[in-house]
């Protein structure tokens, strides 16, 4: 009794330390939460972006606010920037800088996740079917998967194969004498394939959450260090441990196991079938948003794996860093001790002479190699010029101005998202073919930027075959320019990120 009294106060206690100081429990409670999570939904979830760039999304918001003030002037009234922050520092947008950006860059947090993921399914509960028979069978079979698994003795895992041999058998025998082929009803392949859908959108969620974990971990393991005060060799062994140690835990040996079986190319090209023959089913016609989020799935996952992985990279170099910082920590001690015995030196050197040993120190002494020293180099020359007043040309800025006003920006990110829609289904795709789907608008730069794209990605850039891309003049809309370039295939991403892909 008094055990469960106990169990219940901390259930009871921990519920109330939810609601007040939970991030998910502070946006679903917010004002504005309709609002903000409709926003963060469209961008992150509907816009399938992991990471956005501060001045993206803030554009974003802007338009948000302004399509929002013509029906309701009163709502999200303040500047984009104010909310960004606010959004920040209560946990629903992570903050972060990348290496390869210019600036900040955000995500969505595992709280604000959480909150999509809840409001979601409580909207959709009502439409979408309820799926109880492939839920259950999904249980059992799961129950019967652990138990197998955990289990070592070789007569249970061998009953258990000859029992599915028989069934196979069984099943093979009936085909071949003439009876017909057992299907699934149209709701039952309705029921599973939405209960699929549910766990793809419970996955691709759970990525923030997989990332954070590694990010506690790793704080941990500094605090351990910047707190230990064992020897160099201890130090040494924890700091080259420490990335092992993201692997050791739990979510690391899930997360790379997932990633071990994604990165597959055998399950690659099995999933990639399978999704090809479920966009052909009759009994999911009506299911274009399943439908579209199934056929983007691998690289989804792909894109979430690698944005993980690239986290675990930062934090193991991190850790090792932490190293050479407390290697540092002991040259600046070395250095106060030879201060100290340079300043005892200098206070003896006017004392009498004593019989006892003596320790002279010469603090000067500098060891060098001929060899380090530069060769001569002349002095550079430079051209004397004869200073005069610019003076700036009204007609000219303006034609310099409106020039520039002209010219059309080149959205890289548009580009690939061409390219990954071509090639989802795996199969690959030459230049000319994306060019057919989407034609060119920004004309040669535009042609470029496809250049630019296969070369970086590591895409077939063939110089023995030609094409010819007729390009229509945006001056005289009635003219064309035909281009010869290299014939360009472009591969599913799987295909072109091996090496960098590959988990260790």
């Amino acid at each position: 009794m008094l055990t469960s009294r106990f169990v219940s106060s901390m259930r009871r206690d921990s519920t109330r330390t939810f609601f007040e100081a939970s991030p998910t429990a502070k946006l679903l409670r917010s004002d504005y939460a309709p609002l903000i999570l409709d926003f963060l939904q469209r961008i992150f979830k509907s816009g399938e972006l992991i990471s956005i760039g501060q001045s993206d999304l803030r554009t974003r918001l802007t338009g948000y606010q302004e399509e929002l003030h013509e029906t309701e002037p009163s709502l999200l009234p303040g500047p984009p920037e104010r909310y960004l922050t606010q959004w920040s520092d209560a946990g629903w947008l992570q903050r972060f800088l990348e290496a390869t950006s210019m600036e900040p860059q955000f995500q969505l947090t595992r709280f604000a996740e959480e909150a999509i993921q809840f409001v979601d399914a409580s909207v959709t509960r009502g439409t979408n079917l309820v799926g109880t028979e492939s839920r259950l069978r999904l249980v059992i079979d799961t129950l019967e998967d652990i138990v197998r698994g955990a289990s070592a003795s070789p007569d249970r895992r061998l009953e258990y194969l000859r029992a599915q041999r028989a069934s196979i058998d069984a099943e093979i025998t009936a085909i071949e004498s003439g009876k017909s082929v057992q299907v699934y009803h149209p709701s039952q392949i309705r029921e599973r394939f939405q209960t699929a859908v549910d766990l793809l959108k419970a996955l691709q969620s759970d990525f923030r959450a997989v990332e954070e974990r590694f990010q506690s971990i790793a704080r941990e393991v500094q605090q351990l260090q910047a707190s230990s005060d064992d020897s160099r060799g201890h130090i040494l062994g924890h700091a080259l441990d420490s990335e092992d140690l993201l692997k050791q835990q739990d979510e690391g040996i899930s997360f790379f196991a997932f990633v071990s079986f994604l990165f597959s190319p055998n399950q690659q090209a099995i999933l990639r079938k399978n999704i090809e023959e479920i966009q052909h089913l009759a009994a999911l016609a009506d299911q274009h948003e399943s439908l579209a989020r199934v056929r983007r799935m691998v690289p989804s996952l792909l894109a979430e794996a690698e944005k993980v992985m690239r986290t675990t990279a930062r934090l193991s170099g991190t850790l090792r860093r932490l190293l050479d910082a407390r290697a540092a920590a002991h040259r600046v001690r070395l250095a106060n001790v030879l201060r100290d015995i340079r300043h005892h030196a200098l206070r003896l050197r006017g004392a009498i002479e004593c019989e006892s040993i003596q320790i002279f120190v010469d603090v000067e002494a500098e060891i060098g190699s001929p060899m380090a020293r530069t060769f001569w180099v002349p002095p550079q020359d430079f051209d004397q010029m004869l200073l005069t007043e610019q003076v700036i040309d009204p007609r000219h800025a303006q034609a310099m101005a409106s020039a520039f006003a002209k010219l059309q920006r080149l959205d890289l990110r548009k580009l690939r998202g061409n390219v990954r829609e071509a090639t989802v289904l795996g199969q690959s795709e030459t230049l000319a073919g994306v060019l057919e789907r989407w034609p060119l608008t920004g004309g040669v730069v535009e042609l470029l930027g496809y250049l630019q794209i296969a070369h970086d990605d590591c895409h077939k850039i063939d110089v023995t075959q030609i094409d010819k891309i007729n390009i229509l003049q945006q001056r005289s809309m009635s003219s064309t320019l035909q281009v010869s370039i290299p014939r360009i295939v472009f591969h599913p991403k799987a295909a072109t990120r091996e090496m960098a892909t590959k988990p260790r």
